[in-house]
């Protein structure tokens, strides 16, 4: 690469990751029958606090909005209240339960929130995309279960959304790396 692509690289935010992929670590997905066409899209989350775990979300969203069970189906942990990269799968992924981790994305919007709940897999990152860097591990299993989930349910790389892509919020954050993860999904 050339001095001025470098500068320009840096410029726009780019921040290098290792040469590896970002599908290499995190345990296999859990064995659970899923129908075809259950699953339509895939929206990627954060938890907007540095430190947490499935455990805490499940336990603030009962007490915040009377869920019933964690609102995501799956949660990567940064190792900070759950293990960097591990990736824990909710009661909702084991009942192919909707989800509630869209909100309202405003009258006339489609598909609506509920829909995208009911139709989508949710995702959520422990950490806040706007104030630092998610970790490489965490990148790695949401890479690999992302891959997993497009091809197990036969979603494409267009249905696969950051929370921020349909409601006005920053989740998963600036510091996403939005160009790397679209490539590595590409790939």
């Amino acid at each position: 690469m050339t001095l001025a692509g470098a500068a320009l690289l840096a410029s726009d935010g780019f921040k290098a990751l290792p040469a590896t992929s970002l599908a290499e670590t995190s345990s296999p997905m859990p064995s659970v029958e899923v129908s075809p066409n259950r699953w339509q899209a895939i929206v990627i989350h954060h938890s907007g606090s540095h430190t947490g775990s499935a455990e805490v979300i499940a336990r603030q969203q009962a007490r915040d909005w009377g869920l019933p069970t964690l609102g995501y189906h799956i949660v990567i942990g940064n190792g900070n209240g759950q293990h960097d990269g591990e990736a824990i799968y909710g009661p909702r992924w084991y009942a192919q339960e909707g989800g509630a981790h869209v909100a309202d994305r405003g009258q006339g919007a489609a598909p609506d929130a509920a829909w995208m709940n009911q139709n989508s897999i949710g995702i959520c990152l422990i950490g806040n995309g706007e104030r630092r860097e998610f970790t490489e591990a965490q990148l790695h299993s949401l890479t690999r279960i992302v891959r997993d989930l497009q091809k197990r349910c036969g979603i494409p790389s267009s249905q696969v959304f950051m929370h921020s892509d349909l409601v006005p919020v920053a989740s998963p954050g600036a510091k996403f790396p939005h160009q790397l993860f679209a490539l590595e999904l590409a790939n």
